[in-house]
């Protein structure tokens, strides 16, 4: 696992707030309200920057700059009980109505109804693609396998798939955060029991969980931006615009995710010695 400088990290992250050519600007189309001189929320910059640094390598580094002065901060509440941690640049000045902004975009893209349905319809594209590859669903929502029940807790799978003689257990998480840890650990563990490889798609995960699933032989099929059902493109023009937070519409999984997890398959196969 990758070590890191705080103090690299922090100058990394003050480069960010003093330059809108910083190397995490460089993917996707300009937004038109997220800059140098924007108000950030203290996750949303944890997700600029993962692809370089893990969640708490980033807040650790932000919580230094807040503490040293270069960044200024404010608790905020707003819609039914959420809260953020607005940050900006110390000489930014005039932010309240930024801040109110951005709080009601992030009211409608944290909605539970919303957040509900996004999570269903990222289940329903990853069923699909399995569906059309051939593997069969063995159970949806499940805990038992067979004569063997999870009973330590009352968590499911989302699906139990299998082809070629192996059985994975797919949990998907379309969140912009990680996977809880302590949730991900459990649903490894379901996994083993029941005698199922790991097979959690999920838009991000963290340097730790990678490394475990490694372990385990299963795999986090990564597949970065949050995905929003057809019907949202306002509200995820509107997230990319004012927050540049990997978000997408996908009418079916993009095929660099499904040959990620087909690839695996194949190496599944190879290593549980039932080469195709």
């Amino acid at each position: 696992m990758k070590r890191y400088s705080l103090e690299s990290v922090k100058l990394d992250i003050e480069s960010f707030f003093n330059d809108d050519d910083h190397w995490s600007c460089k993917y996707g189309s300009k937004p038109t309200s997220c800059h140098k001189n924007s108000v950030f929320y203290k996750r949303q910059l944890q997700i600029i920057f993962e692809d370089m640094y893990p969640h708490d390598i980033t807040g650790k580094a932000v919580n230094g700059l807040i503490k040293e002065g270069f960044l200024l901060s404010e608790h905020y509440s707003f819609g039914n009980n959420m809260h953020a941690i607005f940050i900006w640049r110390h000489n930014v000045r005039y932010v309240a109505r930024d801040i109110k902004l951005k709080a009601s975009i992030m009211e409608k893209f944290s909605a539970d109804e919303l957040n509900d349905g996004a999570g269903k319809y990222a289940e329903s594209l990853f069923l699909h693609m399995v569906q059309k590859n051939q593997f069969n669903i063995l159970d949806r929502d499940a805990n038992m396998l067979g004569e063997a029940r999870w009973t330590f807790s009352d968590k499911n799978l989302d699906f139990i798939i299998e082809k070629d003689g192996l059985r994975y257990g797919v949990e998907i998480k379309n969140t912009f955060d990680y996977m809880p840890q302590a949730e991900f650990e459990e649903k490894i563990k379901m996994c083993k029991f029941l005698g199922l490889i790991p097979l959690f798609p999920l838009r991000f995960s963290s340097p730790l969980q990678h490394q475990l699933m490694k372990v385990e032989g299963g795999l986090a099929l990564i597949f970065k931006s949050r995905i929003f059902p057809p019907g949202n493109q306002k509200l995820v023009t509107e997230i990319w615009n004012h927050f540049r937070l990997p978000v997408t519409i996908w009418e079916s999984i993009q095929p660099h995710v499904e040959n990620n997890f087909l690839s695996f398959h194949q190496r599944s196969l190879i290593r549980c010695g039932n080469r195709q």
